[in-house]
């Protein structure tokens, strides 16, 4: 596992330590001291994804290419239609067609059969007429018992089929719009399976890279292109775990870019992943630029040095005066000290040593 380095960078007050009546000898000094925790940084788009189809086939044509900029919904590649799906459409068609015709069409089942309840409601009409005709000829002596159930059985017959009829009209209404609405919703399922063969950008935002080419087998698990902002970038950093509780939100950092040398750009940690990456043995920590430069590529590599603390007006001493074991020479001879934040430079004197006391570089 790589060994990150927690940074001291130190920043005199008064003075640096100078040297005290010759090179190998110096008195400590008052000084500011800030500690800050070293990561690896990759600079990544805010927002990015993988563009992948929602359905497998061949490649049939390449819209955009690296580098470019899209917009939403904007058509990025198109995967060929398989015969089946041409046919499957075709077919979806037809039986629309013909669930149409059979249920809105001029010369549908329904009006046929709402001519039929026409038709019986004049016959019952007239029957009814017939029919109280004779009931009341009966009820003066006049009619006959015959022709008044002939009479009867034929004005009963008509309301019953007219019954029969109305139920046969909603039943086939019913049936007939049915099969109507899934004749829908299957064209609509054959017209979006061909929509999903046009592949979408679901961001404004770059090509940042196109992983394949026109011709090439694509199925739903396979990234087609990398995809994410342009303008606005975030800061990736792996940090030791052994730094990693010294973080919190809000640190500021700074920030070294290989492809800006000799500046310095100020950030704020925005974001802590909680779970360590097992290969490299390190933690992600996300910042953000508090004035992003004018110019930036995704992959971009540097340094950062997270500032986790400061301690003014602290007792310092270069590190080259500090023995093992805590220990430093002074015109009496070896003390014990206790020491605080140091780094390669400088070490932080908590106490066993003061500003007045010689020491001697060993």
């Amino acid at each position: 596992m790589k060994k990150y380095i927690s940074v001291i960078l130190v920043i005199f007050v008064i003075s640096s330590c100078n040297h005290q009546g010759s090179e190998n000898q110096i008195k400590p000094k008052k000084s500011n001291i800030t500690e800050s925790v070293y990561g690896s940084v990759k600079i990544t788009p805010e927002v990015y994804y993988n563009s992948q189809p929602l359905r497998s086939g061949i490649i049939d044509s390449i819209f955009i290419k690296e580098g470019e900029l899209v917009k939403k919904d904007q058509i990025l590649f198109q995967i060929a239609p398989t015969i089946s799906v041409n046919v499957q459409l075709e077919n979806a068609e037809i039986n629309l067609s013909e669930a149409k015709s059979n249920y809105l069409g001029s010369n549908n089942l329904l009006k046929n059969i709402q001519l039929e309840i026409k038709n019986l409601e004049e016959n019952l009409l007239q029957d009814s007429i017939n029919f109280n005709r004779e009931q009341r000829l009966l009820a003066s002596n006049v009619g006959t018992q015959a022709n008044y159930e002939l009479v009867k059985l034929k004005y009963d017959n008509t309301k019953i089929q007219l019954e029969l009829a109305k139920q046969k009209f909603q039943q086939s209404k019913s049936n007939l719009g049915n099969v109507y609405k899934k004749a829908l919703n299957q064209i609509k399922t054959e017209k979006d399976e061909i929509t999903d063969l046009n592949i979408r950008s679901k961001m404004d935002g770059k090509i940042y890279s196109i992983l394949k080419e026109e011709g090439d087998f694509i199925s739903t698990q396979e990234k087609f292109a990398e995809i994410g902002s342009h303008d606005q970038f975030i800061i990736e950093m792996d940090i030791d775990e052994v730094d990693i509780t010294k973080i919190k939100l809000g640190d500021s950092v700074l920030i070294s870019l290989d492809a800006y040398a000799n500046e310095v750009f100020l950030a704020i940690v925005s974001k802590i992943y909680p779970k360590k990456d097992n290969l490299s043995q390190t933690f992600r920590v996300e910042s953000v630029f508090v004035k992003q430069p004018n110019k930036l590529y995704y992959g971009l590599a540097g340094e950062a040095n997270i500032i986790v603390s400061r301690r003014k007006n602290t007792l310092v001493i270069p590190a080259e005066f500090l023995l093992p074991n805590n220990r430093v020479m002074t015109l009496e001879g070896e003390k014990n000290v206790a020491v605080g934040m140091k780094n390669l430079e400088f070490v932080e004197i908590l106490s066993g040593i003061d500003s007045t006391t010689t020491l001697i570089k060993p």
